[in-house]
């Protein structure tokens, strides 16, 4: 394989990774704060649109590649040889899975799918807790990708640097 093909799964990383930043990022300081001054009624018609709105196919690749990519660009450069490159796509992609999708899969999306359900006439009594709830887990996937993010961009602006250090020359020996 030749080594200028590893940057492409590196680049795709940083570009899902930082759109789902600035999505996450966007949520958290503009979006929740407004859905926090609502009243049930409106909040629950507010979150249920919102949440319609990311079903689409554009969400979804995005989602998933934010996700995968990390763990593919961790896969070629380990193929390749480059241990610590690989480490520290691994390190990037597992905080994703861990801080992101696992967040979301156990906090947001179930309390989403609740929220479907809800009757903006007649809203379930804890309906505030599980607003905060959601919103303590945005935040958590927030400062997670944002991490991802600049931690990716790095990998990639300095993945000389990284591939040819003395760590990585002397695992290689070995």
């Amino acid at each position: 394989m030749n080594p200028k093909l590893l940057i492409l799964p590196q680049a795709l990383a940083v570009i899902a990774l930082g759109l789902s930043a600035g999505w996450y990022l966007g949520l958290s300081n503009e979006v929740v704060p407004a859905l926090n001054q609502l009243e049930a009624a409106t909040y629950i018609q507010v979150q249920q649109k919102l949440d319609q709105s990311t079903q689409n196919w554009g969400y979804t690749a995005l989602f998933f590649a934010a996700t995968l990519m990390p763990f593919i660009a961790a896969g070629l450069a380990a193929f390749k040889s480059q241990r610590r490159t690989a480490l520290f796509w691994l390190l990037v992609a597992l905080l994703h899975f861990l801080g992101v999708y696992w967040v979301s899969i156990v906090t947001n999306l179930p309390i989403q799918q609740d929220m479907m359900q809800w009757s903006a006439t007649a809203p379930p009594a804890d309906w505030q807790s599980l607003r905060a709830t959601w919103a303590t887990g945005n935040s958590i996937r927030t400062i997670a990708e944002i991490i991802c993010f600049i931690s990716a961009l790095i990998l990639i602006i300095r993945r000389d640097t990284i591939a040819n250090s003395t760590f990585a020359r002397h695992s290689h020996r070995q």
